[in-house]
């Protein structure tokens, strides 16, 4: 009897967050305001706020309303923070939505004209680039709360970092080094594989532009307004069948199944007994996991230059695949480049979850991952030269031959008059730059 009810307990102890009731902003705010009150502790109130999952998306305006009325102390704004990350995917509450009545069918169109000119032809030529690319790492594993505690499900927590410069060129990102140049060169360090979704560089235009062609054979409409920091912004929301998808979702990493299921509870996806390796680095028997789904997701746009300030995008995951989710989110902002102001990413999101093990034992719920990236330090790629010549230095005059005088300036109101000296030569023409192609999207592999 004692064994059942210590299972009982475990059991109840690593429920994924995903059971969790859905809260309203609201009623969110009533409960820290009640915590508050009572001074509960900062790491109690936390710790609650990682087992709620919430209904409406958490805005960056009322996190600022609740940090300013509750002020509540740095763990509660860490894991707040991260719940307004896991809404993201969701529509505000009702109050916080514009009054502004829907545009009409021309007006919506238009607004999609200028995305489309912004994505074809000002995007390809914004100026090459380097940036750092800073990746913070959350899980909702179990962890020990106190010592010799049982493991339990408090949420998502730091479960790792890393910061490294990306260049940017010719609008594509250029990958990494190989690893077998890395190990030639002395004292090379190769970068840890990162786990979960791996964009390689779609934040930075290419993930637009798929959007915009694949959705020509799904579909793309005009949802809601939202209020933003300098106006309204439309809401697109988009959806493109598999058959017309070009989205490739690489993910970090399968692992060969083994006889107790795919990782056996003790990789990655092992999870929530004591001593379980989830969420370690992939070894070398890990495998990407790749493959071409449909997909969904909305569009920010503002409505006046047709520039895009937020995709989310969500594959359409099959029921018994290897991923139960895949999402991902990236905000876009002015960042200064060479002295002036580009639109560029500034975070993005990924959210992985794998699949459900069949009858799964206590201890082996599945681990939502998500990976914070944000792109700092922005600075023009570009190099600059200074030439010297050996050029001899010029002769004495000789006075016994004098050089030859030149006309005076004409005085103002004056015609100069003509001389022989023939006129320098134009400047040569640079070719003139190749109109802006359409965007493309490499298609799969089948």
């Amino acid at each position: 009897m004692r064994r059942l009810i210590l299972l009982v307990v475990l059991a109840v102890t690593v429920l994924p967050a995903g059971a969790a009731k859905p809260t309203t902003v609201e009623q969110l705010e009533r409960t820290l305001a009640a915590d508050t009150a009572a001074h509960r502790a900062d790491a109690d109130i936390a710790l609650q706020i990682g087992t709620m999952k919430l209904s409406e998306r958490l805005t960056d305006a009322t996190l600022a309303r609740f940090a300013a009325k509750l002020t509540p102390g740095p763990k509660t704004v860490l894991a707040l923070r991260l719940l307004a990350d896991e809404s993201l995917f969701l529509d505000p509450p009702a109050a916080e939505l514009p009054a502004t009545p829907a545009p009409d069918s021309a007006t919506q169109q238009r607004i999609l004209e200028k995305t489309r000119a912004y994505v074809v032809q000002t995007l390809p030529h914004l100026p090459d680039f380097f940036a750092t690319r800073t990746t913070f790492r959350f899980d909702d594993s179990p962890q020990t709360l106190v010592e010799n505690g049982w493991p339990v499900r408090a949420g998502l927590h730091l479960s790792g970092t890393s910061s490294r410069e990306i260049t940017f060129r010719d609008d594509q990102e250029v990958p990494d080094p190989d690893p077998k140049t890395l190990k030639a060169k002395a004292g090379a360090v190769k970068t840890p594989q990162e786990l979960g979704i791996r964009t390689l560089g779609g934040e930075f235009g290419p993930m637009l532009a798929l959007v915009l062609i694949d959705s020509e054979k799904g579909s793309l409409n005009f949802n809601h307004w939202e209020q933003g920091s300098k106006g309204v912004i439309a809401v697109y929301r988009y959806s493109v069948p598999r058959a017309a998808s070009h989205y490739v979702l690489n993910y970090c990493c399968e692992r060969p199944q083994t006889a107790g299921g795919r990782g056996g509870g003790r990789g990655r996806r092992g999870g929530g007994g004591a001593g379980a390796q989830a969420l370690s680095q992939p070894d070398a028997k890990a495998q990407p996991y790749i493959t071409t789904p449909g997909y969904h997701g909305s569009l920010f746009i503002d409505p006046v230059t047709g520039v895009i300030l937020r995709i989310t995008l969500q594959p359409d995951l099959p029921e018994r695949g290897l991923l139960a989710r895949a999402d991902n989110i990236v905000d876009y902002g002015p960042v200064e480049i060479g002295g002036r102001n580009y639109i560029r990413p500034v975070r993005s999101l990924g959210f992985t979850m794998e699949q459900a093990a069949q009858s799964p034992r206590p201890g082996q719920w599945p681990i939502l991952m998500v990976n914070e990236t944000s792109f700092t330090n922005y600075h023009r790629l570009g190099t600059t030269t200074r030439i010297l010549t050996d050029a001899p230095e010029p002769a004495a005059p000789n006075p016994a031959n004098p050089p030859t005088p030149q006309p005076a300036s004409p005085q103002p109101g004056t015609q100069a008059a003509p001389t022989s000296t023939p006129a320098p030569a134009p400047p040569e023409d640079k070719p003139a730059p190749k109109p802006p192609a359409a965007p493309s999207a490499r298609p799969a592999k089948p």
